[in-house]
C-alpha cells in the first residue's frame, strides 16, 4: 500500500517582513509622486506608464514576501518545498526516511548541546516552519549530499502520525503510535 500525505504551512509575517513591506510601499509612493509631478510639469504622458510599472513592481515584491512550506510524504520519501508568493516553488530538501535517526517534538534548547551549538551534531539545518514556534518537530536523517540533516518543521497531527508510520521501527516515536487510532485512516 502506498503512503501519501501533504501539509502546507504558511510563515507568519515577522518584524522584518513588516518593515520590508513598509519600505516598498513608501518607495513606490514616493517614486510615483516624483514621476507624477515631473509629468505634470513637462506635460509628458508616458510617465503614466512608468508609474504603472512602479506600482506593478511594488505589488510583485509585496506578494513575494509571503512564504509557505509544503511537506510531501510519498512512501518513504519526505520532500520539503518552499513556496514564495504563491507563484514560485523551490525544493529545499528530499529525505529518504529509511536514513532517519531521530524524530521527536522540539522545544528550544532541547536538541542543542550544552554550549547551544546545533551544528555539532548535524551538518545542515533546514528550517521549514511557520515561525510561531508552536507545535515544532525535528527529524534528523542522512542525506547523500548534505550529510546529517536537522529538519525543523511544524506539521499537523495527522501528518505526524502518517510520517511516524513511514519511519523505520527503531526511529518511530511510541507516543505517536498510541495517538494513531484517533485519526481516521483513508484506505
Amino acid at each position: 500500500m502506498d503512503v501519501f500525505a501533504e501539509y502546507l504551512v504558511e510563515k507568519k509575517p515577522d518584524v522584518r517582513d513588516t518593515a520590508l513591506k513598509i519600505c516598498v510601499i513608501t518607495a513606490a509612493v514616493s517614486l510615483s509622486v516624483i514621476i507624477l509631478l515631473t509629468a505634470f510639469l513637462l506635460l509628458y504622458l508616458p510617465f503614466a506608464i512608468i508609474i504603472a510599472g512602479v506600482v506593478w513592481l511594488a505589488a510583485y515584491i509585496l506578494r513575494g514576501i509571503n512564504v509557505e512550506y509544503e511537506y510531501i510524504l510519498t512512501n518513504k520519501e519526505l520532500d520539503i518545498d518552499k513556496i514564495i508568493g504563491k507563484r514560485r516553488r523551490k525544493r529545499l530538501i528530499s529525505l529518504d526516511l529509511l536514513t532517519a535517526e531521530e524524530f521527536e517534538s522540539y522545544s528550544e534548547g532541547f536538541y542543542e548541546g550544552a554550549d547551544g551549538d546545533l551544528n555539532r551534531r548535524t551538518d545542515v539545518t533546514v528550517s521549514a516552519h511557520d515561525y510561531t514556534f508552536r507545535n515544532l518537530w525535528y527529524l534528523v536523517a542522512r542525506h547523500a549530499v548534505y550529510g546529517r540533516v536537522f529538519l525543523l518543521f511544524s506539521p499537523d497531527g495527522e501528518f505526524i502520525v502518517t510520517l511516524n508510520g513511514a519511519l523505520p521501527p527503531k526511529v518511530r516515536n511510541p507516543k505517536i503510535a498510541k495517538a494513531e487510532n484517533s485519526f481516521r485512516k483513508i484506505e
